[in-house]
């Protein structure tokens, strides 16, 4: 190795203590290992892994190796933090605010933190205070997937790829291999937090042409059970904008086990900037869906408090006529701008044509809600 080139260290800390569910982390670790070896600028990064790591181990591994990526494989528990071990081998939970303090010590280093566990972007968007670049999962994730994307990400990244095309390929080959958890893995960074000394230093993704707001946009999704698979299509094709921190997404799918699915539809549906119907015969022969969430929705547009965009999803007629309140769905901006149903295929070639061209106009929308609202 030239003793000039530049070397990466990346750190893997894994934990699964006794008394929680058995993880993969030793395959993890073993396919990391090798897509590293057989990558073209393998000579540019050096790994190292702990395994059973307890709290303490954090900062002594950090210390010692002084890495540039930080890559936790383990367990989350949401709110109340990651899973490490105890001095006797049991659960040690560590929350973000704690990490985030940890990380701030180093990060005139650790340029990037990858946490693979479950509920973990709580714990990413704390840490995403001080560090570059951090990734951590919205809900939970399985193995197979944790593997597929973690597999993934350093492949990109000993190919010389940057980290946001790193994560983006990592999001895209959890999908090609079949797994429905391909929008799981968030990345957050300095700059989409609005840290001043990031400003000039972090360039937002690229792939969609969208001036990024000061804050990401939440956007509701209102759909009927029936139309689930068109949803995640919808969802794909919107990622790249919430991969930039332009947007959030939320539907009912997010609801953790546990919590009452009314009030958090009503939360959600109440907090959201911009919410999408997803327009359907099933949709709209929901007395559900017209009488609470569509009427919730219109009411707020009145007020002048979210922007309501009907999906145009599968073909319906009349839908335009319909009235719910004082309000008429026709006199909503709807996508795609051309009319057309994305099932009708007489209009398109095939469905990913549509998706595609809802996630260029749905990217000015946004572009132009941004600006509205400065």
């Amino acid at each position: 190795m030239n003793s000039e080139t530049p070397v990466n260290k990346i750190l893997i800390l894994a934990a699964n203590p006794q008394g929680v569910s058995k993880l993969r982390l030793d395959e993890e670790l073993r396919d990391i290992e090798e897509g590293l070896l057989r990558g073209k600028k393998r000579e540019q990064f050096l790994i190292k892994s702990a395994l059973a790591v307890r709290h303490r181990d954090i900062h002594r591994q950090i210390m010692d190796f002084e890495p540039q990526i930080v890559h936790f494989s383990g367990h989350g528990a949401g709110e109340d933090g990651l899973v490490f071990e105890d001095l006797t081998g049991g659960v040690k939970l560590v929350d973000g605010e704690a990490l985030a303090g940890l990380f701030e010590l180093f990060a005139d280093h650790v340029k990037c933190v990858l946490l693979n566990a479950c509920y973990s972007e709580i714990q990413a968007k704390a840490i995403a205070q001080h560090i570059d670049y951090v990734i951590g999962m919205s809900q939970a994730i399985g193995d197979k997937a944790a593997i597929e994307f973690a597999v993934a990400f350093y492949d990109a990244l000993v190919a010389g790829k940057s980290v946001e095309f790193a994560h983006k390929l990592g999001c895209r080959v959890i999908r090609t291999a079949g797994i429905p958890e391909s929008l799981t893995p968030k990345l957050l960074t300095k700059n989409q937090l609005g840290t001043e000394e990031s400003a000039t230093t972090t360039a937002p993704l690229s792939a969609v042409s969208v001036e990024l707001p000061t804050r990401e946009s939440k956007v509701f999704l209102s759909y009927s059970p029936k139309d689930e698979k068109l949803r995640v299509e919808l969802e794909n094709s919107l990622s790249i904008l919430e991969g930039q921190g332009v947007i959030s997404i939320w539907h009912d799918k997010k609801i953790r086990l546990g919590n009452n699915r009314n009030i958090e539809i009503n939360k959600n549906l109440n907090s959201a900037r911009i919410i999408l119907l997803l327009i359907s015969r099933h949709f709209l022969n929901s007395k559900y869906h017209l009488n609470s969430e569509v009427k919730q929705a219109m009411e707020r547009q009145k007020a002048g408090q979210a922007y309501v965009i009907p999906i145009l999803i599968s073909p319906v007629a009349g839908w335009q006529s319909i009235t719910v309140g004082d309000f008429q769905l026709g006199d909503l901006q709807y996508l795609p701008r051309n009319g057309k149903f994305i099932t009708d295929s007489r209009f398109w070639k095939n469905q990913n044509e549509a998706f595609v061209q809802i996630a260029e106009e749905f990217g000015e929308a946004v572009q132009q809600i941004a600006a509205e609202s400065h």
